[in-house]
């Protein structure tokens, strides 16, 4: 079939089966469950109580359930918020359990005695557990309250990431790109409300989503279920509010500028020990910095007690240069959202979700190596478009459904034409210019359209979940690259002597065209046996299916939890899973090229002789690609301790096969006879799935939910990671075996401290703070010439990056106005002025030797700088 009427096919066959019933999602859980048992004052079994439970998420419905023969009882497929449950017998007392608090996937057991009597109910407030003994995994979750707090530097959600245990990052606390267990950045999973918002492109984050808008954020760690698939580190759930039967309008604002800013220490000692580009006169201290966010929230009632809706929208500019060059990158986003929730009965619930983020940068290169105009402007954003339905369709099963489509875009086009020569300063003295303003330019069209189920049963202490996905994928775009001519004669004289030249032309030989049609399925069937109050188990199947590859990946997930009391204040669990990730489109996108001529023209002073090189690259594939994956396993132990503290130790440990891998090799009689080079290429740049990883840590975290005014998430992270981990793709000299062994490790974080808190103070005062530690190695020297890792040598970092770390504090004060609350914010990012290097020059040959192994930074994060903000709600 066409696959574009097949597309026409699927969303006619999606606009009926969301019609007919109730959507939902099969690839993130925004739902819960209640369940317990009903007896008397002795013990004995009560059969025929009603249950009865109540919140804002069912507006003015009730969801209702009758204990049976054994007194037991369960509601299932419960909006994530908070409850209140009132149990009734005939000659009992009422009894009322309030602030049941429900989280995604979690399951909260009440096991209630009833007295006798007719007199009045009895109210208690349910106890909030901080340990879930039926779950076999490891997971964080953290609601509004928490996330409204936190002062994030630049109010990503991804930046939430970093308060769980086992994240780290190689590039600073700015950017929206982490690492979860030693995995890739494209090796992490992103859900808004059940749904996928991964980039199938570049395998990254695809959707912005305003900070305010969150009501609950879950990170599933390591170990999670075969509902969950096609990426293989960490799992983050983003469940968005939904509005209540009260109308709310809120304001927020915050803002940055330069002048509030502090010089960073030590920077003048870093400038004095060799400049990065070479020139003294455009260094900034501190790093020029004004950012603004201005958001405005509005909710309520669309029908009272049937009908809601949440709304957002965010206007944030920044401009952010370097403290190493005079260009500044500007960026204007428009972040939007609309969410509808239509209570059609009490057993049925509608959604319909709407999201956009166009965003306009300019002058996005602020990197020491780049001289100013070597710059390009890019327009990026899309809009998501959601529908989903959950359908209780008796007390023990119900169904979720879902249909979305999500629409990206991207264009990248140089800054301005005859600026200059494109420059990169690879050492101090030592440039090498390009010929023209920044050479690429792209434009790109992605658009994903998912339709989902999933079906829940409860067959006495079992709880059987079983779906399918299925994505339509349409990528279009096209990569030019101008024809490039390097003037390397500085660096010629620093490498071969006084009078050497060299030129080096790239001629890309035909743009890169991307006009594709691709497809994803997955199914999958999971079992959550709660044996007793000790024991767990969870184990299912998985299966995937992506026309990219085209191959059938069957993924086994088993898991177990002990309770050695049985009173829900101590878990020991363990859990074992494959897991794998989707392959993306630009990986493979460059096989579809013509290839590039490299010409490498050299002029040796000292002899006297000419040498050109001449290379023919063609773009290759060694044997057929296969889905890169990770067998993974995790144990572990929680305990709760006095005041609502959590504490728990965990070791996982992971070793990748079929990791995805670009090489080059100038010498083909290193390719295997079956690999296919066009007959007049002399080099390959040679894709594979060969790859493989490692992975091992001890995690230590500390929980402490909220009471007595205070709330506390802290962890300590101690890993080892070999293979491709961070910097994703790049060429790998093919000669060098040690390169195949083991991917390239680009960043080496092996101790890894998150920790957060926020407290209510008197007076009405608030204050958050933010502390995050990552070691590296600083400026290590190699440990293998040629720039590549000797995996059995220690594992120092390619980059050599250095220790960073941050402390963020926010202090806040509520004001009441009438009916208005107002509260204002003073923030204070990196207070103890740390000079964190965020990234350090590949190429750069400072201390007189080319060999010397040390390699000097090209760009700082920021230094000490000050936020103040207003929000107003009414």
């Amino acid at each position: 079939m066409n696959p574009k009427r097949l597309h026409l096919v699927l969303l006619a066959l999606a606009a009926v089966l969301i019609s007919w019933a109730p959507p939902a999602f099969a690839q993130a859980n925004i739902t819960g469950t209640i369940r317990g048992s009903v007896t008397d004052d002795s013990g004995n079994f009560l059969p025929g109580a009603t249950i009865a439970l109540s919140g804002s998420a069912l507006g003015s419905a009730t969801r209702t359930a009758i204990t049976d023969a054994e007194g037991v009882f369960i509601v299932n497929g419960l909006p994530v918020g908070s409850y209140s449950m009132t149990v009734t017998l005939i000659g009992y007392r009422p009894y009322e359990l309030v602030q049941i608090v429900i989280n995604p996937d979690e399951t909260r057991v009440f096991n209630i005695a009833l007295p006798e009597g007719l007199s009045e109910k009895i109210t208690v407030q349910a106890e909030r557990p901080v340990v879930d003994t039926s779950n076999t995994s490891s997971k964080e979750v953290v609601d509004a309250t928490y996330v409204n707090r936190l002062p994030l530097v630049s109010r990503r959600y991804q930046q939430i990431l970093t308060l769980f245990p086992g994240v780290s990052n190689d590039q600073g606390f700015t950017l929206a790109q982490y690492h979860i267990n030693g995995g890739r950045v494209t090796q992490n999973g992103f859900r808004l409300d059940g749904a996928t918002i991964n980039d199938f492109v570049t395998g990254t984050f695809g959707l912005n989503i305003n900070q305010n808008s969150i009501e609950r954020f879950e990170l599933n760690i390591s170990g999670f279920q075969p509902e969950y698939g096609e990426q293989s580190g960490g799992i983050a759930n983003i469940i968005t509010k939904s509005g209540t039967n009260a109308f709310e309008l809120l304001y927020t604002g915050l803002i940055r500028e330069d002048s509030w800013g502090s010089g960073l220490q030590g920077f003048d000692d870093l400038v004095a020990a060799a400049d990065s580009d070479g020139n003294l006169t455009n260094n900034n201290n501190p790093r020029p910095e004004s950012q603004q966010w201005q958001e405005i929230s509005f909710s309520g009632p669309l029908v009272r007690n049937k009908a809601w809706f949440a709304s957002s929208f965010q206007y944030w500019q920044e401009d952010i240069g370097s403290v190493f060059n005079n260009s500044v990158r500007q960026g204007d986003r428009y972040h939007g959202q609309f969410k509808t929730t239509w209570q059609i009965s009490p057993d049925n619930t509608f959604v319909a979700n709407f999201a956009t983020d166009p965003s306009l940068f300019e002058n996005l290169i602020t990197d020491a190596r780049y001289r100013e105009g070597t710059n390009f402007d890019q327009t990026q954003g899309g809009y998501f478009a959601q529908f989903r339905d959950t359908h209780t369709l008796s007390p023990n099963a119900f169904l979720e459904t879902q249909l979305f489509v999500h629409h990206q875009y991207l264009t990248a086009r140089p800054s301005e034409e005859n600026l200059g020569p494109f420059t990169i300063v690879l050492s101090p003295g030592a440039p090498l210019s390009f010929q023209g303003t920044y050479p690429f330019d792209q434009d790109r069209s992605t658009d994903r359209i998912r339709l989902s189920s999933a079906l829940t049963l409860q067959k006495g202490t079992h709880r059987i979940k079983a779906g399918f996905d299925y994505s339509f994928l349409d990528f279009t775009g096209i990569f030019r690259a101008e024809d490039l001519n390097i003037d390397g004669d500085a660096v010629a004289e620093y490498y071969f002597g006084p009078g050497s030249t060299y030129q080096i032309v790239y001629d890309y030989q035909n743009p890169e065209v991307t006009d594709r049609r691709d497809a994803e399925m997955d199914a999958f069937i999971q079992d959550t046996w709660v044996i007793n109050e000790h024991w767990s188990l969870e184990g299912g199947v998985r299966w995937d299916h992506q026309t990219i590859l085209g191959d059938q990946n069957f993924a086994p997930r088993i898991g177990a939890a002990y309770d050695p009391q049985g009173r829900g204040r101590t878990k020991i669990y363990g859990n074992y899973g494959r897991f794998y990730d989707n392959v993306f489109s630009s990986f493979v996108d460059f096989l579809g090229t013509d290839g590039l001529t490299k010409t490498f023209d050299l002029y040796d002073a000292s002899s006297s002789t000419t040498t050109t090189y001449v290379y023919e690259y063609d773009y290759t594939v060694d044997g057929e690609l296969e889905a890169p994956y990770k067998d993974s396993w995790t144990i572990g132990v929680e305990q709760e301790l006095p005041w609502n503290l959590k504490v728990g130790l965990s070791h996982t440990q992971w070793e990748g096969k079929n990791q995805l891998r670009t090489t080059s090799t100038t010498d083909l009689s290193t390719l295997d006879s079956s690999v296919e080079v066009d007959p007049n290429a002399n080099a390959a740049v040679v894709l594979d799935s060969k790859g493989r990883s490692d992975y091992s840590d001890i995690k230590l975290s500390v929980r402490k939910p909220f009471s007595h005014r205070f709330e506390l998430i802290g962890s300590y992270t101690r890993s080892r990671v070999r293979g491709d981990s961070s910097f994703d793709f790049g060429l790998e000299n093919r000669g060098d075996q040690r390169s195949l062994d083991f991917t390239r490790l680009e960043y080496d974080r092996p101790d890894v401290i998150n920790l957060s808190a926020f407290g209510n103070l008197p007076l009405g005062f608030e204050t958050t703070g933010v502390f995050r530690y990552q070691s590296g190695h600083l400026y290590s020297p190699l440990n293998s010439a040629g720039g590549f890792i000797d995996p059995a040598a220690g594992g120092k970092n390619s980059q050599r990056l250095p220790p960073i770390r941050a402390l963020d504090l926010s202090l806040s004060r509520r004001f009441a106005l009438g009916r208005t609350q107002m509260k204002l914010t003073a923030q204070v990012f990196n207070v103890t002025n740390e000079l964190n290097v965020i990234d350090v020059d590949r190429h750069s040959l400072v201390g007189g030797s080319p060999n010397s192994g040390y390699r000097q930074p090209v760009e700082l994060d920021f230094g000490r700088i000050v936020q103040v903000g207003l929000e107003l709600r009414y």
